[in-house]
C-alpha cells in the first residue's frame, strides 16, 4: 500500500515537472542554445584544434601563427584606422544632412530621406561592385570620360586605394548615420538656443555649446555602433582594399582559410577570438560611458521644429544634397546598369543584352539565382518572425532569467564579423553528427544567414513592439485568448506594416551577405553574392553586373507580389466572414448584444 502511494507520489511529481509548457520551453531553450551559443563554443574549441573535419590534434599553433605573422598587427591597425575614419566622416555627414533638413527651408530637402533609404538599403557587396566598376583606373566610367577628352588618367583617381576605400565606405555609412541621427536632431529643444541667442551668442555658437552636447548620447551610441560595424565589415575591404594590398582583420581571417596553400583553421579561429573579444569590449565600453549620465534638457514647453529661410545659403545646401545623391547613388547605379549591357566591361561602343541571356542560360548561375531568391525572401521572413517572438517575450515576460537569456541571444551574433560567424558555423555544424550530412546545402546557409541577421531585426522589432500597449494584450487575455493568440491577432497585426518593411530590408541585406556563407558554400550550392564576387575577381565584370541587376529586380518584384498578396488577404479577411457555405460582409451580420 505504502509502495503504491510512493509510486503515485513520484508519478504526480513527474507529471507536475513535465508539463507541456515546460517541455516546450525546455526544447526551445535547447534549440536556441544550439543555434546561437554552440557556434561560439566551437569557435573557442577550434582555436586549439587543427581541423574541423574530425580527427584534429590539440595544439597552440594557431596562436603562434597569429603572433608570428606580421600581417596580424598590420591588419589590426588597418581595421581600426579604417573604422575610425569612416565613423568620423559618416557621423559628420549624417549630422550635417540631419541639421539642414530639419532647420532650413530647402528646395530639395525632401530628397534627402528617400536618397538615404536607397543608399542604406543597397547591399554592401553590390555597392562595392558598382564603385569598383566606376572607379576602375583602366576601364571605369571616370577613366573613359578622361580618355574621351585625351586626358591622362591620374594615378590617384582610383577606388582601389586607401582614399577610395574610405570615401566609398563613408558614403554608404553616411546614409545609415543620417537615418539614425535624424530623429534625435528633430527632437532637440531649440528654446535653449533661443535663450542663448537672446543673451548675445550667435546661433552657430549656441548650437555647438548647447544643442550638440545634448546629442552626446546619440552621437556616442551611433558612433560606437558604426565603429564596431567598420571592424566587422568584409565586403568593402575585400573588393576595394585587397587589390591595393590593404588587409583588415576580416580579410586576413579569410586569407588564413582560402588564400594560403593549406587552410590554417587554428590561426583563423585564434584571430577570430581576438576580434570577438575586441568587439565585446567596445560594446561594454559604450554601455559604461553612457551609464549613469544625464543628458536630458529640462524646461517648459518646447519650441516647435520650424524651418527658417537662409537666403542664398539654401542654394549651396541644395547643390550639396543633389551632388551627394548623384555621386553616392545615381552614378554607381547607372554604372552597374550600363556595365551589365556592355559586351565587355569598359567598351562603351554598343549596348547588348547578351550578359543577361548568358546568366539565364547558364544552369549553375540560374540555380544560384533561384536559390538566392528563395533564401533571401524565406530567410527574411524567418528572421523577422524569430526576432518578433524573442522581443515580444522579452517585453511581456515577467521572468528575469528568460528576459536575460533572450537579450543575450539577440546581441550575441553582433559580436562577431560575418566571416567569423561563417567559421563558427562550420565548426558547429561539422561537430554535430546528424547535421554534418547537411553541410554545403542551402538549408544550413539559410540557418546561418538567419542567425547572423537576428541582431538587426531584433533592434527593429524593439521599436515596433514597444508602440503597442500591453493593455491590449491584457484585455485579450481577460476575454479568454491565450498568450500566443493575443500576440498573433493583436500585437502582430498592429505591427504588420512595419514588419513588412523590416522583411524587405532584411531580405535585401541577406541577398548581399557574402562573408556569412563563404565557408558554407560548395561549387554546387552558391549564392548570388558569392558567385558574383567570383565573377568580379575573375574578370567577368559585365556578367556579374547583369546577375546583380537581374537578381535585385526579381527580389523586389517577388517581395512586392508577396506583400501585395498579404495585404489583399488581410483586407479580404477583415471585410468578409466565412459562415457555412458562403462568405458575406461583416456589416450584414446580425449580432446579439
Amino acid at each position: 500500500m505504502s509502495e503504491n502511494i510512493h509510486q503515485g507520489g513520484q508519478s504526480w511529481r513527474m507529471a507536475h515537472l513535465l508539463t507541456p509548457r515546460k517541455v516546450i520551453t525546455g526544447l526551445a531553450v535547447l534549440v536556441l542554445a544550439y543555434l546561437f551559443v554552440w557556434p561560439f563554443v566551437m569557435l573557442v574549441i577550434g582555436a586549439f584544434l587543427t581541423t574541423p573535419y574530425g580527427g584534429g590534434e590539440w595544439t597552440l599553433d594557431g596562436f603562434r601563427t597569429v603572433l608570428n605573422d606580421p600581417r596580424a598587427l598590420r591588419s589590426t591597425l588597418s581595421s581600426f584606422l579604417f573604422s575610425g575614419l569612416v565613423m568620423v566622416i559618416s557621423i559628420a555627414g549624417g549630422l550635417f544632412f540631419a541639421i539642414i533638413t530639419s532647420r532650413f527651408k530647402l528646395r530639395f530637402g525632401w530628397l534627402v530621406l528617400p536618397a538615404m533609404v536607397l543608399i542604406a538599403c543597397t547591399p554592401r557587396l553590390f555597392y562595392a561592385f558598382a564603385w569598383g566598376m566606376m572607379g576602375n583606373p583602366g576601364s571605369g566610367f571616370a577613366a573613359n570620360i578622361l580618355r574621351y577628352f585625351d586626358i591622362a588618367n591620374p594615378a590617384w583617381l582610383t577606388v582601389y586605394s586607401w582614399p577610395g576605400l574610405v570615401l566609398v565606405s563613408s558614403m554608404k555609412v553616411t546614409a545609415v548615420a543620417y537615418l539614425l541621427l535624424s530623429g534625435p536632431v528633430r527632437l532637440l529643444d531649440r528654446s535653449l538656443e533661443d535663450a542663448a541667442v537672446m543673451c548675445g551668442q550667435t546661433r552657430l555658437r549656441a548650437f555647438f555649446s548647447i544643442s550638440l552636447p545634448l546629442l552626446a548620447p546619440s552621437l556616442l551610441a551611433i558612433g560606437m555602433l558604426l565603429f564596431v560595424e567598420g571592424i566587422q565589415v568584409f565586403d568593402f575591404p575585400a573588393v576595394l582594399g585587397s587589390p591595393a594590398g590593404i588587409t583588415t582583420l576580416s580579410t586576413l581571417i579569410n586569407d588564413f582559410i582560402n588564400t594560403d596553400v593549406t587552410p590554417k583553421w587554428g590561426a583563423a579561429n585564434a584571430l577570430s577570438l581576438v576580434v570577438v573579444v575586441v568587439i565585446a569590449l567596445l560594446i561594454l565600453l559604450q554601455s559604461r560611458l553612457l551609464g549613469g549620465r544625464d543628458f536630458a534638457s529640462v524646461g517648459g514647453k518646447a519650441r516647435g521644429a520650424d524651418t527658417a529661410e537662409i537666403g542664398k545659403l539654401a542654394v549651396l545646401f541644395d547643390a550639396i544634397i543633389v551632388a551627394f545623391f548623384a555621386v553616392a547613388f545615381v552614378l554607381p547605379f547607372l554604372q552597374i546598369l550600363i556595365g551589365s549591357l556592355q559586351p565587355y566591361f569598359g567598351l562603351y561602343t554598343k549596348l547588348t543584352t547578351a550578359n543577361y541571356v548568358a546568366v539565364i542560360k547558364d544552369r549553375d548561375t540560374l540555380d544560384a539565382l533561384v536559390s538566392s531568391l528563395l533564401i533571401s525572401v524565406g530567410g527574411g521572413f524567418l528572421v523577422v518572425t524569430l526576432s518578433f517572438v524573442m522581443i515580444y517575450v522579452m517585453q511581456r515576460s515577467k521572468s528575469r532569467p528568460t528576459v536575460a537569456l533572450l537579450k543575450i541571444l539577440s546581441w550575441l551574433p553582433a559580436t562577431a564579423p560575418g566571416i567569423v560567424l561563417s567559421i563558427a558555423f562550420v565548426w558547429a555544424y561539422l561537430s554535430t553528427p546528424l547535421v554534418r550530412s547537411l553541410y554545403g546545402t542551402p538549408f544550413l546557409m539559410l540557418i546561418a544567414l538567419v542567425i547572423a541577421h537576428v541582431p538587426i531585426a531584433a533592434r527593429a522589432c524593439e521599436g515596433i513592439i514597444v508602440q503597442v500597449s500591453t493593455s491590449l494584450d491584457e484585455a485579450a487575455r481577460v476575454s479568454g485568448a491565450g498568450p500566443w493568440r493575443a500576440a498573433a491577432e493583436i500585437t502582430a497585426r498592429l505591427c504588420t506594416p512595419s514588419l513588412l518593411g523590416a522583411w524587405l530590408l532584411i531580405s535585401l541585406a541577406i541577398s548581399g551577405a557574402l562573408d556569412v556563407v563563404m565557408m558554407l558554400q560548395t561549387t554546387n550550392t552558391q549564392m548570388v553574392a558569392t558567385l558574383s564576387y567570383s565573377m568580379f575577381n575573375n574578370g567577368d565584370v559585365a556578367e556579374a553586373a547583369a546577375l546583380y541587376v537581374l537578381f535585385i529586380g526579381l527580389l523586389i518584384a517577388f517581395m512586392a507580389a508577396l506583400i501585395g498578396l498579404m495585404i489583399l488577404l488581410r483586407t479580404a479577411a477583415s471585410g468578409f466572414h466565412w459562415s457555412g457555405k458562403a462568405a458575406r460582409p461583416l456589416a450584414m451580420e446580425k449580432t446579439d448584444v
